[in-house]
C-alpha cells in the first residue's frame, strides 16, 4: 500500500513538471510570430492611411496596437480601426 502511495504521489510530481515545461516553452512549440506586409488605419478624423509596414506590436493587457510604416511614421490607436494583410 505505501509502494502505490509512493508511486502515485512520484507521478503527480511528474505530470506537475511536463506540464510547467510545456506552459514555460510556450513560444518555443507554438509559432506565434505573425508578420504583416501592409496596413489599412483609420485615423478617427474621417481620414485612414494605407501602406508598408515595417513593424508592429499589440499589448495583451490592451486593445491598443503600435503600427510603423516602411516611410518611419508611426500610428498607436485602436486595433479596431487597424486592418494587418499578410501578402503570400
Amino acid at each position: 500500500m505505501k509502494k502505490n502511495r509512493i508511486l502515485f504521489i512520484c507521478l503527480i510530481v511528474v505530470v506537475i513538471l511536463i506540464s510547467t515545461f510545456l506552459v514555460g516553452c510556450n513560444m518555443q512549440i507554438i509559432d506565434t510570430k505573425w508578420s504583416f506586409d501592409y496596413a489599412y488605419i483609420d485615423l478617427g478624423n474621417g481620414k485612414s492611411i494605407e501602406g508598408n509596414v515595417d513593424s508592429w506590436k499589440d499589448w495583451n493587457d490592451s486593445d491598443m496596437i503600435q503600427v510603423t510604416m516602411k516611410d518611419g511614421k508611426t500610428y498607436y490607436t485602436h486595433s479596431a480601426n487597424v486592418v494587418l494583410i499578410k501578402y503570400k
